[in-house]
């Protein structure tokens, strides 16, 4: 049957717009978005309101809205966990990082887009679209509002600066933005950070005008759009033919019309946010769980980080940012916790988001004996990678203090961030995507079955060479002692020093025959120092 909307027409209210709207089993369903943070019942959506309070606490310029789905939670679940051995809506890469309970119990080891993504599991997609798991300032920007608010006050001088150091650095580029997102109704923030997140900081060969093997010369496509195919040179033809095809001639050409069809096809159907291109439980469109931007389950996420990173650059974390935070009916009463993974026939839980941190200060931090502590026990220093054991949830003298461990095996807290009322404010402890290096995602564009490159795939097609020769030194390896691989499957991984972090917390002790490929720094015993020189030895690759 086919699905009809019904607008219902009330007397402007402060805050809230009503959606009166029937799903396939004909239950009427509301969709309400409210600005209203008092409001929230904190029974019915317990821990969401304590989580927006405590953000706008942190960045009192922040701007939440509360969208209400009306969608069963079970329900937006099921509707998700579909496709099973033809095309899955959700997809966990092949690797390391996930498997064990992020792995579907349907398709289990099946593999789909040539080998490098399987089905991703019902605990994987309730983790990925609980909005309370994220609700922290470094994973909130997936719910970034994307269309163009006139109130934001958009800072062309912002732009650059986001822009400074990649091949966007042009003031011809920047005002094309500008121009093409007014006109658009697209937040140009976004459009900054999308840019430089499908083409790499340098560009790939379809933003360089010069064609690839003599085809195409003098067409360009800043977005990828319709990039695909198997292989290098099919994804670059295909997206240099659609530049073609488009007649996108210039830059700025390109800019304009890739703004114009992300604003056309999403945005202006109502999928204004990372999270809602990902999710399609937005119906402005009337349709639902149909219109999604990508099948890799990690996307919205990822993206929203890389723009999150992008502000912190730039010091404009602090700007008047709008997020829309969706919510479903009959939540759970608790978050939603993290797939764990399964290692060698021993599950563990994986390290949230942001363990390891590089440390953002200008000369030293002081690591202390306790919270806001007296005793000075050691320093880490600028650029320095350590670990973080524990984050704090509230603040203790003005601010909050985080237990970290250093390569030396030195435990103590620091200062995560500036203290109450000091100016600038600055973030000290950077998270760093761990799981993104083992990673060469594509997104996948489910509309059109096509996969967009991302910055990791445009940096692989200018680098062929240095592919091979890595490929080279991987063979060369292959039938001799690796140290650190503890659980000799050829190569280091997170999934290496996780075993470790369990030997040494008394989790999981390793096999006697393991504990010599633990023992990266060869002194005879496992310590925490074997753990942290493991992961930034992963990070450095």
């Amino acid at each position: 049957m086919k699905r009809k909307i019904n607008i219902l027409i009330l007397p402007i209210i402060l805050f809230s717009i009503f959606i009166f709207l029937f799903d396939n089993k004909c239950n009427a369903i509301t969709q309400q978005i409210s600005s209203d943070i008092n409001s929230i019942d904190t029974k019915k959506y317990p821990q969401l309101k304590e989580k927006i309070e405590q953000l706008k606490k942190e960045y009192p310029n922040w701007n939440f809205k509360i969208f209400y789905t009306g969608i069963d939670w079970e329900d937006a679940i099921a509707h998700e966990y579909t496709g099973h051995g033809q095309s899955p809506k959700n997809l966990v890469p092949d690797n390391s990082s996930y498997i064990g309970e992020w792995i579907c119990d349907i398709c289990k080891d099946i593999t789909y887009d040539s080998g490098s993504w399987k089905c991703a599991s019902n605990s994987a997609i309730k983790y990925m679209m609980d909005s309370r798991v994220f609700l922290n300032n470094n994973d909130i920007f997936q719910f970034l509002e994307l269309s163009y608010n006139d109130k934001t006050g958009y800072s062309k001088e912002t732009l650059k600066a986001m822009a400074r150091g990649s091949f966007l650095d042009n003031d011809n580029y920047i005002n094309q933005i500008i121009k093409s997102c007014k006109k658009y109704n697209v937040n140009p923030y976004y459009i900054i950070a999308r840019i430089i997140q499908e083409q790499g900081k340098n560009g790939s060969v379809l933003v360089k005008g010069q064609g690839y093997n003599g085809q195409y010369v003098g067409y360009y496509n800043v977005f990828n759009i319709g990039a695909s195919g198997s292989g290098k040179e099919k994804i670059i033809l295909n997206g240099l033919s659609k530049a073609k095809k488009n007649g996108w001639t210039s830059m700025e050409l390109s800019i304009d019309g890739g703004i114009k069809i992300i604003s056309s096809n999403y945005i202006a159907v109502g999928q204004n946010t990372l999270y809602f291109q990902k999710f399609d439980v937005e119906n402005s469109d009337g349709k639902l769980y149909w219109h999604q931007y990508m099948q890799n389950i990690l996307a919205a996420q990822s993206e929203g980080k890389t723009l999150r990173k992008t502000f912190n650059n730039i010091s404009a974390l602090d700007n008047a940012y709008t997020f829309i935070i969706p919510i479903y009916e009959n939540m759970p009463n608790s978050i939603t916790k993290k797939p764990s993974i399964t290692v060698s026939n021993v599950t563990v839980n994986m390290l949230e988001d942001g363990n390891l941190v590089k440390i953002n200060v200008d000369t030293s931090l002081r690591m202390r004996n306790e919270p806001s502590g007296s005793i000075t026990i050691g320093y880490l220093h600028s650029n320095e990678v350590a670990t973080r054991l524990q984050k704090a949830e509230t603040k203790i003298n003005g601010t909050y203090w985080d237990k970290i461990l250093k390569s030396d095996g030195t435990e103590g807290f620091v200062a995560r961030c500036t203290f109450d009322g000091e100016t600038p404010y600055k973030d000290y402890l950077i998270p760093i995507e761990e799981d993104l290096k083992d990673e060469k995602i594509i997104n996948n564009n489910n509309e059109a079955n096509t996969k967009i490159v991302d910055s990791n795939i445009s940096d692989e097609l200018n680098n062929e060479e240095k592919d091979i020769k890595n490929d080279e030194e991987k063979n060369d390896e292959k039938d001799s002692f690796i140290k650190g691989d503890v659980n000799k499957d050829g190569k280091i991984t997170s999934s290496d020093y996780v075993l470790i972090k369990n030997h040494i917390m008394g989790t999981n002790k390793l096999l006697e025959e393991c504990q010599e490929y633990a023992d990266y720094n060869k002194d005879g015993k496992i310590t925490s120092s074997d753990y942290v020189l493991i992961k930034n030895y992963i990070m450095s690759k």
